[in-house]
């Protein structure tokens, strides 16, 4: 038939015109809307369509036309009305199909950007109204494909628009129940030709369906949409599923992308809904995506497979993620167990309850995988079984693999699959209980174990069928394969399951997992094959087939070497019950079928056996391990049958299977380790001579390796035969070289420990065949050379050989190279005696070795492998051949040709090295070993050092890389310490040697434990190791030192664990080797050690000084690491003394732990160990251990027989601890026990007894007198020294005459007459403590008074003797009369006695010359003066006032007074004010007037700036000694200017205007008459500034309006202040503010004094000069600040807004922010300024932003400010206002002030202090605001103690401190940012303590904070004495109190 000519009819395009390319027949979109004619409507809308259309890809800017365009017209038409009644008129359903996309593709353009959602929101409602859903459910159910698509898109665009926002209404509004809906999903584009690519931007009806099911379950859905949709609608997602396999790809990406990112990855949605919608069904939709395994176009990547492949690794091989559960592995699912719900932690049962796995949904997923056809579907199930290991046991039976054996693909890969899934790792983590590392102890089902080991599917049947003869190779491969895989497994169980047995300490009977591991085994038997059928196996591949495939033989030949080792490996015995001579594999190591597949015929026999095939080395490997494990193979053939090899796991498995063997031969039964040494000491058979080679003699030289096997082969046998004889020969060699000859027995003993009968077999037939010329040059080379090494590793049991001389004379080469072998061997025996010697050589040998080196280097490498070792080795022998020793120089050189050559031949030229020569270490082969990863043995190295190499660091590190970088036996390690050993030994007189030898083993010893096992490190336990260790260790190591701890933790630890076993075994004879070791084990090891010991309850010598060790171990622990001994119980202390009933130590450690118990400072006495250790080693008790002690614990020690330290001290402890000790004691003293004490012993036991609480009174009233008395009388028998015993006898005395008043006149009595007989030069204190505290006795004060005049006159003085001195100061309040001419000498020379005045009566005559001895002295001027101190100056000041009055007629004289104007000062410090004093005294009583002094300008402007407005006329209680006392410089002013007219007195005149701001009027009125008179003064003068000065004053004048009273008006301080500046200028005009003074004043006809003056100009100023008139403002307005009045001028103009804004600007201005805050400072020592700011300008807040912001450098002031608020603030305005927010505030502010201040000074501690306490003693306020504040001000407080020095007390009851010099409150500009100044740090952080204990205690409950506050409490009392401290002395007796109570 003809073709068609005709083209098929051509598809209508689509009318769509990108942006920017519109019809311009489009101006109006509304009129087209509203245009009533269809037809027009018809053709307007696809150029509307059109206009709005937006490709896929494309990126919508915000000005696109599109956007304006439809924002004008929304505009116009809000809410699209035009558009919606186009739609309503619309009855065409093209047209309504046009109408509806241009909506959707309105509402996708508006969603682009977030301004123009508003207009699509309007669209949204309306479209989503019941109306229009109502119609779009009919478009949905129409048959109009257009329609459709068009409202899908619609849906689409509005669940999309803006990110999901409208996404629930739609949710809501979408007809679900429409029953056409299922049938889109059906809907799929028919045309087949159309690109997939574009699936997603132009989609079919099934695909928008699908986008817009999805959109509900999207990443931008919220979590409640989610919810909602897969509770309500989940049959709809579920049916996108089906029918996917036939979607694009881009499709299925999307849907399992979306379900990823949107569900999976939703922790907010619960898994139940997702599981419910991923189960089965969906799964086996998933599955079939799998078939379409291709790409859908050819060059892309996009496979489907690959996408649902990931997709379900991800949900099905996580556990705890996706469907995978987490499970029990191994264990079956308890019947009673409910699967967890993620969201609510709720439970519910799984469907079918009986189900054994969480993961049913998996267990029925997997068996539906074509594991067998699909490698993803295997990779899948593969990842799913090792994440859910308990499904392999059901997967079995219900996938019913096909396994037994055919020779198909499909069991291929079923056979294959099931060996991978056998070879999963176990799960061992399901073995530990839940929730912790610890084993469970019940194992698994014997089932499950057997379901992953063995499938349980005919098993065996299988693997004996494919086994068999008659099964083809792959078959019998595969077969054996899997069965070598389900053994392996078997191994690895069984080694687990014996490590779960080890740990869990099971028996081998009665333990679970033993059982359960025989029972695996036994299990195991039944499912494998007969071992026979292995055997025949092996036979069947056992030699060379006929057949010409060769590699299959090969294959097969190395499986069935493999199985049969892995059953002797894992069922032994099964091996032994089978009939199999064992011994018959060693032949095959041999034969020909071990030998290299031929390679075209042209191989040698040689070659062959040198280079084995991989696959025939994997097999003798295997044989070898074989022979290695089974205990029926016997030795009985050549050594030489077997063949050397180079591969690491041969030479190893070798290794061990010859030293199996031959240890248990008679050769080496008495040292079975010795066989190691023989083995290491062959050659290494890595390389060998080529043929042909020759030495330069012409003597041929052949392999070593068989020349050396053969020889010592024929040694063997001949020594197996008569082993006796060479025992014999052996003892004969030894007894020949000892001198004296020791007997027999010692001989035989002495063979048996030096070395096997096999050296002396070797030794006669070196000698035999080389006499007998039976041995080649060659062959005796490699057999010297053998010797030598041999004879080395021996060194610790041979030390000579006894080698012939006279051989081979015709082969002089070979001669020499044996002598250099022997002279090596001599030089290992005597290192390190003999070092390293220089070598000396001719020029001519010289010459020609740098020819040959020349000619070596040169050579071209060759391309044979085995020529380049055979060259390599020829370089070698002439190393060994060479008559000329090569320098080190030269082996470098040798040795970068031979690793150019052949690496490993490198080993072979370090063992020629002799170490006489210096050759190793002195040349750079080390590197070059390196770098080629060549290893060298120890002991080799170790004699190639000398001194310089054992004393570096570095090279002892190589040589303990070299012991430890390789696997070692214990064997091993004793043999390289026995080597340190005998070169310890060795040298004498090299000390520096021994150190470094030393050093190396106690490096060695610590990197052992690292290589070997807790029974080998136990078993090192040699007496020299130990002994030298030992001494070594307690000389050069510290236990205090934590680097030295460190450094020995290792071993220490290793230790730790060996002291266990030995002391749980008995083993106690060895405890004696661990301790070196003991005072660096850790704190933990050593208390496990003493439970041991405990629990055993053995006695002994050795149990005793072990324990004693121990616990000074424990001791020594706990105090260096600040840990207090209240952890380890006092009953275990107590019980350890029945072992150790007499231990010091133990004492000792009870006395501490007791005193943990206590509270600190429980006695008062400040220990000396306190002191030292200082505050950090403070520690709080945990536990309270006082309530177990004993009942009768004190008379056990109140009954012993003799005492120490300790034992005084724990009765005194056990007193104040328990109340029922102090019956104990009565009957104790009452009975005179005490007499066999010391005074100082109980001295501290009565102490304690007289300081209990007031519940012992009647205990002390029992007393006997004639006991008080005897006591009283013992303590003062003598008297000690100076020291704590001193200290505690005077608290004793003091305590006895406190106690009993009825007793107190005869114990004063006594005490008078023992005090007679000591000198009062060491009793002076005691005696004035006793008199001015207890006792009031005249006796001792004068007796005081007499040795004060001795004392004041002598140059040494010590501390006692102060603090007696100043006791005596207050002798006057025990109003004892004293007698005067005891005082007046005393007078004479002592200034602080004078209070002493006050209780005297002293002659005029006496005070006089008293006066003159003061004044006269050469120091007065220099004590009253400017270097003399604050309190010089009052002490000096203060006892001339008192002697002055005493007698005023007699003491005020000119001569008295004139030193006192010069000294005087004229400020208002206390001794200023005290002289003043007296010269008014002076001025009364004769009637004269002093004349003035010259006044100080700066001082006196000072006075001015910080005006005292305290003063007054007629009160003086503060002081200050930096400014003038304005009452005196009115006085001096008015005699001025009586005498003459002001003209320079400016300073002066400045005062005087600055005292009319003064709030005491008389003040006022005195300076403004004096004003009046200068004012008249000036008027008359004729200087230069008259008329400046008269304005200033004339200003001055007009607002002086006096008041009702007439008296002065008080003016703004603000007034006087710029008045007294522009004055002061005026006189002294290069001061920078005289300009602006003046300027100011004159631009003003009167001076407004309600305004603050220059404000703005200075605070704002542009000039040159604007900082510092800011400053300069800033500082004016800090000084202004004083009274009500000057707050309302500040108040006018809002000034301190102005200046809060200024601080919060300038973050970095230092000085701004300063002056700033002194501005607040005064405003807040204001009661109305202060309430003002809080209330109304919300300072506070204010203050707490300013604090967050940061204060450095401001700590000071900011607290002080808190301060001023908390003492100057209505308390109760502020709690009306603001309830307790403004506690609260300043609580968080004070906090954040001590939280992060950098400050860490005292001072700084004082002023918190005091600011804390402050604001806990306000009234009605909320306290536990402060608990914050105190937990910071306590942090800072321990910050602190770091930087301060406890102070060891003088005395028990009294210290004097200086406290800090802390101002109070309200704080001022003035010193605002100055820290207190602290000259007694302890005495300030003593008083910051008291403040922060009694801030803690208004709190309403308990803080830790407390606790660490009454201990510190209680050491500031220890230290400051009752008088001190009276708060610390109540604290510390109601501690006392309480412990009693609870104890």
């Amino acid at each position: 038939m003809p073709r068609k000519t005709t083209e098929p009819p051509k598809k209508r395009a689509k009318v769509e015109q990108p942006a920017g390319e519109h019809t311009a027949s489009i101006q109006d979109i509304g009129q087209v809307l509203r245009t009533q004619n269809p037809d027009t409507l018809d053709k307007a809308l696809p150029t509307l369509r059109s206009k709005l259309y937006q490709r896929p890809d494309e990126i919508i800017s915000p000005q696109d036309e599109r956007l304006q365009l439809l924002k004008s017209w929304l505009d116009e038409s809000p809410g699209a009305s035009d558009l919606f009644n186009a739609w309503e008129r619309a009855s065409q359903l093209p047209t309504i199909a046009l109408l509806v996309t241009i909506l959707s593709s309105a509402l996708t353009l508006l969603s682009s950007h977030l301004p123009y959602h508003s207009y699509g929101l309007p669209l949204i409602r309306t479209s989503l109204s019941t109306h229009w859903i109502r119609r779009l459910s009919t478009y949905i159910g129409g048959s109009h494909n257009d329609v459709i698509l068009a409202t899908l898109k619609l849906f689409n665009a509005i669940s999309t628009f803006g990110g999901g926002r409208e996404r629930k209404a739609v949710f809501e509004a979408f007809p679900w129940d429409n029953k056409t809906l299922p049938k889109l999903l059906h809907m799929r584009r028919r045309n087949k030709g159309m690109d997939a690519s574009v699936s997603l931007s132009k989609p079919d009806i099934r695909t928008l369906y699908i986008l817009f099911i999805l959109s509900f379950v999207d990443r931008d859905s919220p979590s409640s949409v989610k919810t909602a949709f897969l509770e309500q609608r989940r049959e709809f997602f579920l049916s996108i599923f089906k029918g996917l396999n036939q979607d694009p790809y881009l499709v299925i990406q999307r849907v399992l992308q979306v379900s990823w990112d949107g569900l999976w990855s939703d922790q907010k949605v619960k898994r139940t809904l997702k599981i419910g919608v991923f189960g089965e069904a969906t799964l086996s939709h998933l599955v079939k995506l799998y078939d379409r395994a291709v790409p859908e176009k050819e060059g892309e990547i996009h496979i489907p497979a690959d996408v649902v492949h990931h997709f379900l690794l991800a949900i099905c091989s996580r556990p705890g993620q996706g469907i995978c559960f987490e499970d029990r592995g191994w264990y079956s699912r308890e019947a009673e167990e409910s699967v967890p719900d993620d969201e609510g932690g709720t439970t519910e049962r799984k469907r079918g309850g009986s189900s054994k796995v969480h993961n049913k949904i998996l267990a029925n997923f997997l068996p539906t995988l074509k594991v067998n056809e699909d490698p993803r579907q295997q990779e899948l199930a593969l990842k799913i079984f090792l994440a859910s290991p308990e499904l392999v046991a059901g997967y079995w039976s219900a996938a019913a693999l096909t396994l037994e054996p055919r020779l198909s693909s499909k069991w291929i890969s079923n056979i294959s699959f099931s060996g991978q899934v056998i070879s999963q790792a176990v799960p061992t983590s399901s073995f530990l209980l839940s929730g912790t590392a610890e084993y469970s102890p019940i194992p698994p089902p014997l089932s499950t174990i057997m379901a992953n080991i063995l499938p349980p599917v005919g098993t065996k049947a299988h693997f004996t069928k494919g086994l068999q003869v008659g099964a083809a190779g792959l078959v019998q491969h595969c077969t054996a394969l899997t069965l070598a895989k389900c053994l392996r497994k078997l191994a690895e169980v069984a080694r687990i399951f014996e490590r779960i047995i080890a740990v869990l300490e099971e028996d081998e009977e009665g333990g679970q997992w033993s059982q359960r591991r025989k029972e695996v085994e036994k299990e195991a038997r039944r499912r494998v094959p007969e071992f026979q059928v292995i055997v025949a196996f092996s036979q069947q591949h056992i030699s060379l087939p006929n057949a010409p495939n060769t590699s299959k033989h090969a294959l097969l030949s190395e499986i069935s070497q493999r199985v049969l080792w892995l059953y002797q490996e894992c069922l032994p015995d099964v091996v032994a019950e089978a009939r199999f001579e064992v011994g018959k594999l060693v032949l095959t190591l041999a034969e020909g079928s071990l030998m290299p597949l031929p390679e075209d015929g042209k191989s040698n026999t040689t070659d062959q056996v040198r280079s084995l095939s991989p696959l025939q080395k994997v097999k003798q490997l295997h044989v070898l391990r074989l022979l290695n494990k089974s205990d029926q193979f016997t030795w009985s053939g050549k050594i030489e049958a077997l063949s050397t090899t180079s591969v690491c796991a041969l030479h190893t498995t070798l290794h061990e299977l010859l030293q199996h063997v031959l240890a248990a031969s008679v050769l080496f039964q008495e040292d079975p380790a010795e066989v190691d040494l023989w083995l290491v000491s062959l050659p290494s058979g890595i390389v060998c001579r080529g043929p042909g080679t020759e030495t330069p003699d012409g003597a041929p030289l052949t392999d070593e390796v068989d020349s050396v096997v053969t020889f010592l082969d024929e040694c063997t046998q001949r020594c197996l035969k008569t082993p006796y004889r060479y025992m014999e020969a052996m003892a004969g060699l030894l007894q020949s070289n000892d001198a004296p000859s020791p007997d027999a027995a010692s001989v035989d003993a002495q063979v048996e420990a030096v070395a096997s009968p096999l050296l002396m077999t070797v030794f006669e037939q070196i000698q035999a065949k080389i006499n007998g010329r039976l041995m080649s040059p060659s062959d005796a080379l490699s057999v010297f050379t053998f010797v030598r090494r041999l004879v080395f590793k021996l060194a610790s049991k041979q030390e000579e050989t006894g080698y012939p001389d006279n051989f081979f004379e015709n082969h002089p080469s070979i001669r020499g190279a044996i002598r250099r072998e022997l002279s090596i061997a001599t030089a290992c025996l005597k290192h390190p005696e003999t070092g390293p010697c220089s070598i000396a050589r001719g020029r001519a040998d010289t010459g020609a070795v740098e020819v040959f080196l020349d000619r070596v280097e040169q050579m071209p490498v060759p391309e044979n492998e085995n020529a380049r070792m055979t060259g390599a080795y020829e370089l070698v022998d002439w190393v060994r051949l060479v008559d000329v020793p090569p320098t080190p120089t030269d082996i470098s050189r040798l040795a970068l040709v031979i690793c150019r050559f052949h690496k490993p031949t490198l080993k072979a030229l370090v063992d020629v090295l002799s170490p006489s020569e210096g050759q190793l270490w002195e040349s750079n082969i080390l590197e070059v070993l390196e770098e080629a990863h060549v290893e060298v043995d120890f002991d080799w190295l170790f004699v190639h050092c000398s001194s310089v190499q054992f004393g570096d660091r570095q090279s002892r590190t190589k040589l303990l890389r070299a012991l430890f970088s390789q696997k070692i036996t214990l064997s091993d390690v004793e043999r390289a310490m026995q080597l340190v050993l005998h070169g310890i030994v060795g040298p004498d007189g090299r000390t520096g040697l021994t150190r470094d030898l030393l050093l190396l083993l106690l490096e060695l010893f610590s990197g052992a434990p690292a290589s070997l096992g807790s029974q080998d490190v136990l078993n090192l336990e040699s007496d020299e190791v130990h002994d030298a260790l030992q001494n070594f260790i307690q000389v050069a190591f510290n236990p205090s030192s934590l680097d030295d701890k460190k450094a020995l933790a290792p071993v220490a630890a290793q230790w730790a664990d060996s002291v266990k076993e030995m002391l749980s075994s008995g083993q106690h004879d060895k405890l004696r080797l661990a301790k070196p070791w003991i005072r660096f084990m850790e704190l933990s090891e050593l208390h496990a050690a003493l439970d041991l010991i405990e629990t055993s309850q053995e006695h002994g010598p050795v149990i005793h000084e072990f324990l004693e060790e121990l616990l000074s171990a424990v001791n020594q622990s706990q105090s260096s690491n600040n840990e207090s001994l209240a952890e380890f119980p006092i009953a275990r202390l107590l019980g350890l003394q029945k072992q150790l009933p007499e231990s010091p130590l133990l004492e000792g450690m009870i006395a501490k732990s007791l005193a943990s118990q206590l509270p600190v400072v429980h006695d008062g006495v400040l220990s000396a160990s306190l002191c030292f250790e200082g505050l950090a080693s403070l520690r709080l008790p945990r536990h309270n251990h006082l309530t177990s002690l004993p009942p009768d614990l004190i008379s056990q020690f109140l009954g012993r027989e003799t005492w120490s330290d300790s034992t005084a001290q724990i009765v005194a402890m056990l007193l104040y601890a328990r109340a029922s000790s102090s019956a104990a004691v009565v009957h104790w003293l009452n009975n005179k026990k005490y007499d066999r004490l010391s005074a100082d012993h109980l001295a501290i036991t009565f102490a304690a007894f007289l300081d209990c609480p007031e519940s012992d009174r009647d205990q002390v009233i029992q007393l006997d007198d004639d006991i008080f008395c005897g006591l009283l009388e013992q303590l003062l028998s003598e008297w000690p020294g100076p020291g704590e015993r001193r200290l505690r006898r005077l608290q004793c005395v003091c305590y006895a005459l406190q106690q009993d008043s009825q007793r107190r006149h005869h114990l004063s009595t006594l005490l008078q007459q023992k005090l007679r007989v000591f000198p009062l030069e060491s009793f002076s204190f005691e005696a004035m403590y006793i008199v001015r505290r207890v006792l009031a006795v005249a006796s001792l004060v004068d007796r005081v008074l007499q040795w004060a005049v001795r004392y004041i006159s002598n140059s040494d003085h010590d501390h006692y003797s102060r603090n007696a001195l100043e006791l005596l100061t207050n002798v006057s309040k025990t109003n004892l009369k004293l007698k005067s001419h005891l005082v007046e000498p005393l007078l004479g020379v002592i200034v602080k006695a004078v209070s002493l005045l006050e209780n005297t009566d002293l002659k005029p005559v006496v005070v006089n010359r008293l006066l003159q001895n003061i004044m006269q002295h050469e120091n007065f001027f220099k004590f009253l003066g400017k270097d003399g101190s604050p309190s010089q100056r009052d002490g000096i000041t203060r006892l001339l006032d008192r002697l002055f009055r005493l007698h005023p007629a007699n003491t005020c004289h000119p001569s008295h007074i004139e030193p006192l104007v010069q000294v005087y000062g004229g400020t208002m410090s206390t001794s200023d004010r005290r002289l003043l004093s007296i010269m008014r005294l002076f001025e009364a009583e004769k009637r004269t007037s002093i004349s003035p002094q010259n006044l100080d300008p700066v001082r006196m402007l000072r006075t001015c700036l910080f005006f005292p407005g305290w003063r007054r006329f007629v009160k003086e209680n503060p002081n200050d000694e930096h400014m003038y006392d304005p009452i005196l410089v009115i006085a001096i002013s008015a005699q001025m200017l009586s005498e003459s007219p002001p003209t320079t007195a400016a300073c002066m005149v400045s005062l005087l205007i600055r005292c009319l701001s003064s709030k005491d009027v008389n003040i006022r009125e005195a300076a403004a008459c004096q004003l009046a008179m200068v004012s008249d003064g000036i008027q008359k003068s004729s200087m230069q500034e008259k008329s400046q000065a008269l304005y200033v004053l004339q200003l001055l004048r007009n607002v002086m309006n006096p008041t009702a009273d007439n008296t002065p008006r008080r003016l703004p301080t603000y007034a006087t202040l710029i008045l007294l500046h522009a004055l002061r200028g005026i006189f002294y005009p290069s001061n920078f503010i005289y300009p602006r003074t003046a300027r100011f004043l004159l631009q003003r006809p009167e001076l407004d004094v309600t305004d603050v003056p220059m404000l703005f100009n200075m605070l704002y100023s542009n000039s040159d000069d604007w900082k510092k008139e800011r400053g300069w403002m800033i500082r004016m307005l800090a000084d202004g600040m004083t009274s009500t009045e000057d707050w309302r001028v500040l108040k006018r103009r809002h000034t301190w807004d102005l200046l809060a804004s200024l601080f919060q600007s300038y973050q970095k201005d230092k000085a701004l922010r300063a002056g700033i805050l002194e501005v607040l400072a005064n405003l807040t020592c204001n009661a109305q300024a202060c309430g003002s700011l809080i209330l109304k300008s919300a300072l506070l807040p204010w203050i707490e932003i300013q604090l967050m912001h940061g204060h450095d450098g401001e700590t000071i002031a900011w607290l002080r400010i808190l301060e001023n608020i908390a003492v100057i603030a209505d308390i109760s305005k502020l709690r009306r206002a603001m309830g307790v927010e403004w506690f609260t505030i300043i609580c968080r502010s004070l906090s954040c002030i001590v939280q992060t201040s950098g400050d860490r000074d005292i001072g700084t501690l004082s002023q918190i202090a005091a600011v804390v306490l402050r604001l806990s003693l306000l009234e009605g306020t909320a306290k536990h605001y402060l608990e914050q504040v105190l937990r910071h001000a306590v942090t800072y407080l321990k910050k602190v103690e770091s930087q301060t020095r406890l102070h060891t007390p003088i005395q028990p009851e009294t210290a004097f401190f200086s406290p800090p010099k802390i101002a109070n409150p309200p704080h001022g500009a003035q010193g605002l940012h100055l820290i207190p100044t602290v000259t007694d740090p302890f005495g300030a952080w003593g008083l910051a303590v008291e403040a922060l204990w009694r801030a803690g205690m208004v709190l309403d409950h308990r803080v830790p904070e407390w606790d660490i506050l009454t201990s510190r409490l209680l050491i500031w009392r220890g230290a400051a004495g009752d008088d001190g401290s009276q708060l610390g002395e109540w604290v510390r007796k109601e501690s006392i109190r309480a412990t009693r109570a609870h104890s």
